[in-house]
């Protein structure tokens, strides 16, 4: 597949001069690979045009692959436009779909996305593919009416994405979710982003900045707190702002370490009220059981933050204990 998608890309003919030497690439990123952080470290270091372009099909390929081979995402040969919802009980994607749905009638449905806003360091479009089909199944609405409401989405993407669904509007190649084709290959790799490359100016920065700005609520789910990802989100957030986040399995010294890199990246190290991150050693899924009144509780319906209350960060055989707690509301 990949194969094909460089000859639709490098049109060279009948010569194969340019393909082999992107083969010869492919083997030398394959090889560095092994002793890489990730895939964009290696196209980083090694500073050459036609790896960078062979690891962005193959970036794209592998995501493609992987969509198509989740087993919780396969769909009924007669039944293309349904996913088997019970296969999500136990993950965040089914905590989420109760947490948009909590509270909103039928006859709201088009103002769901109006309080939230997802910044996406994936390449994959899992979420864009299970929300439609999620919240059609709840509400009884048919597959065209819900493609509707979910334009409102809002999905910032820093490193691009594997193409647009059939349903979403806007520029780029569209992808059935699991779908490939050489040509489709071609084009996709040109929506990939190394975070070399992540959007560093204009219009959509902005609005990632703004999103954050503007938000009562950060929450970051599965995230590894790189520190170029930190970096792209940091802006400073309002005196009030609350930040979660899931740091499931990571050490106690290195969770010290992200709490003052958050600090400073929001603008809030050094506040009285400067430890109002809560980083929990959760999966997705337990840190929505767990934090789910604070998640669906409307700002400012709470206590401020209380210097004389504390709280344990638990993690794996230890415990740090923190000098501020949110009241027991949050």
């Amino acid at each position: 597949m990949i194969v094909e998608a460089l000859k639709i890309i490098l049109n060279e003919g009948s010569s194969v001069d340019k393909l082999r030497a992107h083969l010869h690439a492919g083997w030398q990123l394959g090889e560095s690979a092994k002793q890489a952080i990730s895939i964009d470290n290696v196209i980083d270091a090694l500073e050459d045009p036609e790896i960078e372009l062979i690891g962005k099909l193959g970036i794209a390929r592998a995501i493609l692959n992987a969509e198509a081979a989740s087993p919780m995402f396969q769909t009924a040969e007669r039944h293309p436009q349904s996913l088997q919802l019970s296969n999500f009980d136990n993950t965040w994607y089914s905590s989420l779909t109760k947490l948009l749905t909590e509270n909103v009638r039928k006859s709201r449905i088009d103002r769901i996305f109006e309080n939230v806003e997802f910044i996406n360091f994936n390449y994959d479009r899992c979420l864009e593919h299970y929300l439609p089909l999620s919240l059609g199944n709840y509400y009884g609405i048919p597959p065209e009416a819900i493609q509707e409401v979910m334009q409102s989405l809002v999905v910032h993407r820093p490193y691009g994405i594997v193409g647009r669904l059939p349903w979403q509007h806007g520029s780029g190649p569209k992808v059935g979710f699991g779908k490939c084709s050489p040509s489709l290959l071609a084009d996709v790799a040109q929506q990939i982003r190394t975070f070399t490359e992540r959007v560093s100016e204009g219009g959509e920065l902005s609005e990632i900045k703004s999103t954050i700005a503007d938000a009562d609520r950060i929450v970051f789910l599965g995230f590894a707190f790189h520190r170029q990802n930190v970096e792209l989100l940091s802006q400073k957030v309002s005196y009030n702002t609350e930040l979660f986040g899931t740091a499931f399995g990571v050490s106690r010294s290195d969770c010290s370490v992200i709490e003052d890199e958050i600090s400073n990246a929001f603008g809030i190290k050094g506040l009285v009220d400067d430890k109002r991150i809560v980083l929990a050693n959760l999966t997705c899924n337990d840190f929505f059981n767990e934090h789910w009144r604070s998640l669906t509780a409307e700002p400012g319906d709470h206590e401020p933050l209380n210097l004389s209350n504390r709280f344990q960060l638990e993690l794996p055989g230890r415990s740090i204990d923190r000098a501020t707690e949110r009241s027991n509301s949050k």
